[in-house]
């Protein structure tokens, strides 16, 4: 009878542990919102397809590509993602009887909208939200994150509306601390916005934005609004002679002046291809009281300026193009006296221009992931 029992005491023990083990793992939230094909969700080195109604765990990273989403965590805090973004969700604990817990993300790319729930209101000393550049406070309120391809971040502060709101005077405004080795800002108005180019660079100064009605997402790197002051927006000690009210295609790095009509020479190995500043060029436009339209003057290639992110040069006898949106460059050469027209679309962004007054020569581009 004693052996009986003895086994008996182990077998319950082991069940014990299994029972353990399975609870770690839980659900932290769901996927409430999805549009497009199924996003990635990668867990424990697993890679998983994410639709409405997916769970989510703490340390999974989410990666949308085509797709937008919403997740709700069970403080009922709300974070969308727009395509090509990715999300890691870091750190979440949450107590349904105090609403008190913690919340930690990092937003390692694209545009992502953070709403606050249970958990900022209570407890907002415990609520991090991260960029590669950037560190978020959140005191209860609204606000999104584009993160550009290599890291610089656009925060915006958005007004907090109830879900009945018929217009903006029912919403309220809350606050959020911006900050990096190098310093922080406060934005506490409503589109108010910051850019932060590196860890060792501060938060530029806040400007509030006239968004027109336009959606928040990727373009804004790209295809910016205005500042409603009119103001520059610069980095945090730059030198005002720097101040960002230049041309979309004048990089002060690069060996080639694109803006030189007088220009004879170039070689492809003298364009500084990591001198692109999708940020700045964001903020260069803001400040800019120029129309996009107004800086489409180039004779050798209308339409090019308006696509900040591709890179050209020309000389007499040649013209060299390359767009790049990692994963994906396209590269273009022809001679100065081609006339026609070329397309490139990298992952649904489309960049357009004429070669010369336009005629038979037809290029298209189009890379997918």
């Amino acid at each position: 009878m004693r052996l009986t029992s003895y086994r008996t005491k182990i077998l319950f023990f082991a069940l014990g542990l299994v029972f353990t083990g399975s609870s770690v793992a839980a659900s932290i939230g769901s996927v409430t919102e999805h549009q497009g094909p199924p996003a990635q969700l990668e867990r424990d080195k697993e890679k998983l397809d994410a639709a409405q109604g997916t769970e989510v765990q703490m340390n999974d990273t989410i990666s949308t590509a085509r797709s937008k989403m919403k997740l709700t965590f069970d403080d009922n805090t709300d974070v969308s993602l727009t395509e090509q973004s990715r999300l890691v969700i870091d750190d979440f604990v949450y107590d349904p009887d105090s609403g008190t817990g913690r919340l930690a993300a990092t937003v390692a790319m694209g545009t992502v909208r953070y709403a606050s729930g249970a958990v900022a209101k209570n407890s907002r000393e415990n609520v991090r939200l991260r960029t590669p550049t950037a560190t978020i406070s959140v005191r209860g309120t609204d606000f999104t994150m584009t993160v550009d391809e290599i890291g610089q971040s656009l925060i915006i502060l958005l007004p907090t509306c109830p879900e009945d709101a018929k217009d903006e005077a029912e919403c309220w405004t809350g606050e959020i601390l911006v900050e990096n080795d190098a310093g922080q800002v406060l934005l506490n108005q409503a589109y108010q916005a910051t850019v932060v180019n590196s860890r060792s660079a501060a938060p530029s100064k806040p400007r509030v934005l006239d968004l027109n009605g336009r959606g928040i997402d990727n373009e804004l790197i790209i295809s910016p609004p205005r500042d409603t002051s009119g103001a520059y927006i610069q980095q945090a000690g730059a030198d005002e002679e720097n101040m960002l009210n230049v041309d979309l295609l004048e990089f002060e790095d690069l060996n080639v002046d694109f803006l030189n009509e007088e220009l004879l020479a170039y070689a492809e190995l003298d364009i500084d291809f990591l001198g692109l500043d999708f940020l700045e060029n964001y903020f260069a436009l803001i400040g800019n009281e120029l129309d996009v339209d107004a800086l489409d003057t180039d004779p050798v290639l209308p339409g090019i300026k308006q696509h900040s992110w591709v890179q050209y040069a020309y000389n007499e006898q040649d013209i060299f193009v390359r767009s790049e949106r990692p994963p994906h460059i396209a590269e273009v050469s022809n001679r100065r006296d081609t006339y026609g027209e070329a397309t490139i679309i990298q992952d649904g962004l489309k960049a357009d221009w004429a070669y010369n007054d336009g005629g038979d020569v037809f290029i298209n581009i189009t890379q997918t992931q």
